[in-house]
């Protein structure tokens, strides 16, 4: 019995030898993401940020890098015509979509992926406009679709079509990649999520997900602190402050105003 017992043992060591071997003599696969910074501050004198991404991917691989906001609903007037006016007619409620999406890539996205898989990972903005929910329906919701993307594209939360990854020699322990980008000035605090898929014959083989937080600090994390918690002392500290920047104004120009009365004279 104790015979059997160490041939068995024996058996289970040479199988975790043989699997050991096997692994380290093959390619790994997979991919590596690393990010910097982990966290961006939002404090005082924020004014964006730049942010790194590297990583390797199975060699042969087209890189696609997604960065994608939570899902968001916005609500809009909707302006239409009384006579020779336009004047606001409702609401119009945008929803299914992220907050942020930036999508950058080795090559055009059309090159590394094919339509079904842009489509399933949300990569441009016919796969957007497929999935975006407005409410109430109306027969002008692809003309909706398309100013409210045209606004994302202004604000710079929507980033679409950017060929901005850098892919290194491919090399048999995996083939190296980076990305340099701003990120966008009023993208709010907030938790996001950074996923890089390594592309090859048109599908995504392997794909890695790592958050992004964008927190606030300092005064503004304050401000904001106190809006949530207490909300009368902020309304009351917001009105003071108002009445106190109003009073500012008025004696600058009126101090301006005398000046150039005086000077006339």
């Amino acid at each position: 019995m104790r015979r059997r017992k160490s041939v068995l043992l024996a058996a289970i060591l040479l199988a975790g030898v043989a699997a050991g071997a096997v692994y380290a003599e093959s390619p790994p696969e997979g991919i590596a993401v690393k990010v910097t910074p982990a966290v961006i501050p939002m404090g005082t004198f924020y004014s964006g940020a730049k942010v790194h991404v590297e990583g390797t991917v199975p060699p042969g691989s087209d890189v696609v890098i997604a960065v994608r906001g939570p899902d968001t609903i916005e609500v809009f007037n909707k302006v239409g015509r009384a006579g020779p006016i336009w004047v606001n007619v409702g609401k119009v409620s945008i929803s299914g979509i992220p907050s942020v999406l930036l999508i950058f890539s080795s090559k055009r996205v059309c090159d590394c992926l094919c339509r079904a898989e842009v489509d399933r990972h949300v990569l441009d903005a016919a796969a957007i406009k497929g999935q975006i929910k407005i409410k109430p329906q109306a027969s002008a919701t692809d003309l909706v679709a398309d100013e409210f993307l045209k606004l994302k594209y202004r604000q710079g939360s929507y980033q679409l079509e950017n060929v901005g990854v850098r892919v290194a020699e491919a090399k048999e322990e995996g083939q190296g990649y980076s990305l340099d980008f701003d990120w966008p000035r009023n993208a709010a605090p907030g938790m996001y999520r950074v996923s890089v898929s390594a592309c090859r014959d048109g599908n995504v083989v392997h794909s890695q997900e790592i958050p992004l937080e964008v927190a606030e600090i300092g005064f503004p994390a304050a401000i904001a602190g106190m809006a949530r918690e207490r909300p009368a002392t902020y309304g009351i500290i917001s009105v003071v402050a108002a009445v106190l920047a109003g009073f500012g104004i008025d004696f600058i120009t009126t101090k301006i105003f005398k000046k150039k009365i005086a000077s006339s004279h």
